[in-house]
This record gives structure tokens, sequence and C-alpha cells, in this order.
């Protein structure tokens, strides 16, 4: 009995991670450049042989064993390539394929796939946060009134070269940062092409969304009621005992 109440508490516990990822990633379905969520679960054993110390025999104690309990392990976000929609707006930038934007916040880099960019009162191509866009030697890049981007990143001043390139990587093993930025290790993007004049929306698809909401705040309920039952039994249990 009591292990039931263990595992119903564990689904619970789950199912809110769960219902906290999707409520997320419908808060920026509408958000450009943003790459949805997605919670990993792993069985509770197997989560606690990959943190245990089998080298230190006085550290820990057996338990016994949980075959079945899922806990949440870790949460990825899902590259996958969104809606590129045209804006007409020059400053606007969309990355059809791999590889994110370079931006500058308090001097640490991070990187991005939300091109709705601005010029900032000094010439400078900046987000909408007010973080710079970098070039490819990681400086800020300032443009001019008539300026145009080819597909490669290469800035024009009508039609003569600027010198200045906006800078396109990878990632190894992106890690999230926030809503909207990213960090990890730079490796050189190839598979790519700069879209002017458009934006990257999310990769939301809001109706499988709303779908997983519904279906893991039903499986909160079950477990929930699952919970309120063990608990009155077990109290049943505990006054059928006493007047042994």
């Amino acid at each position: 009995m009591t292990r039931g109440l263990y595992f119903s508490t564990m689904g619970m516990l789950a199912n809110m991670a769960q219902l906290d990822n999707i409520s997320n990633n419908l808060a920026n379905a509408d958000t450009a450049g943003y790459k949805k969520d997605e919670i990993m679960f792993k069985a509770y054993l197997e989560k606690e042989f990959r943190n245990y110390d089998s080298t230190d025999i006085n550290r820990g104690k057996h338990v016994g064993y949980m075959e079945t309990a899922l806990i949440a392990d870790e949460t990825k976000p899902i590259l996958e390539q969104g809606q590129i929609t045209t804006t007409n707006n020059p400053l606007d930038f969309a990355i059809f394929g791999d590889g994110f934007f370079k931006v500058m916040r308090n001097n640490n880099i991070y990187y991005s796939r939300n091109g709705e960019f601005n010029r900032n009162d000094k010439g400078f191509l900046v987000t909408s946060e007010g973080d710079y866009v970098l070039d490819e030697n990681n400086k800020p890049i300032q443009i001019p009134q008539n300026f145009n981007v080819d597909e490669k990143g290469n800035i024009y001043n009508g039609n003569q070269l600027t010198g200045q390139k906006i800078a396109i990587v990878n990632l190894e093993n992106p890690s999230k940062f926030g809503i909207n930025l990213f960090t990890g290790n730079e490796i050189k993007a190839d598979n790519f092409r700069i879209i002017q004049g458009s934006i990257e929306k999310s990769n939301v698809n809001t109706l499988k969304e709303m779908i997983n909401l519904i279906n893991a705040n039903r499986a909160f309920n079950i477990l929930e009621k699952s919970v309120t039952t063990q608990d009155t039994m077990t109290g049943k249990v505990i006054e059928s005992a006493q007047r042994i």
C-alpha cells in the first residue's frame, strides 16, 4: 500500500513537470525563433545507479528496489525548423537550415534563432532585448541606412560590401539560457541560408501541445484520486489495527 502511494506521488510529480513544460511551450508559441522543450524521463533506479559512486562502499544505504517509478531527468530543446514568415522588414532575419545568430549580453556571448532585430541610436544591429548582434570576429555590427544582407550573411551598403558578416554558427550539445538564448560549444555551420525580411516562427505545434496538456492533466487527476483513495485505505487500516 505504501509503495502504491509512493508510485502515485512520483507520477504526480512527473506530470506536474510535464504540465509546466507544456504551458511554457504554449506561452512562447508566438515568440520568433523559439524552440520547444521536451522533458526526458528516466526510471528511478536508473537515475540512482548513475548518481551512485560505486567506488565508495561507505556511501549510501541499500533501501530496496524501485523498478517502475519515473522522474523528470532533463529538459531538452527540440531544434526542428520553424516556419519562415515574410515580414518585408529589412531588420528581420530568418535562418533556414542549421545554425544560430551570435549575440552579446553583458559581455557574454549567447546564441539565438530569433532574428527580430532593431537598429539602435548608434547604428548597431541589436536584438529586441538590446543585445548586440555579432559578426564573425565577435564584433558588434554597425549597419548603414541603405543596407542589405545576402544568404551567407555578407552586409552591403548599396552594392558595396561593408566588410562585416553576420556570424552564423552551430552548437555542440546546445543548452537553453532563459527563454530564447542558448549556450554551447561552437562548431562550423555550413548548411544554412539567411533570409532578410523574414522571421522564423516558433516550432511549437499548438494543437499537439494542447492535446498533450489535456492528457497530462487527466493523468494527474487520476493519480491524485489514487493518492486520496490509498490515503483513506491506509487510515482505515490504522484504525482497525488500533481496535485490536
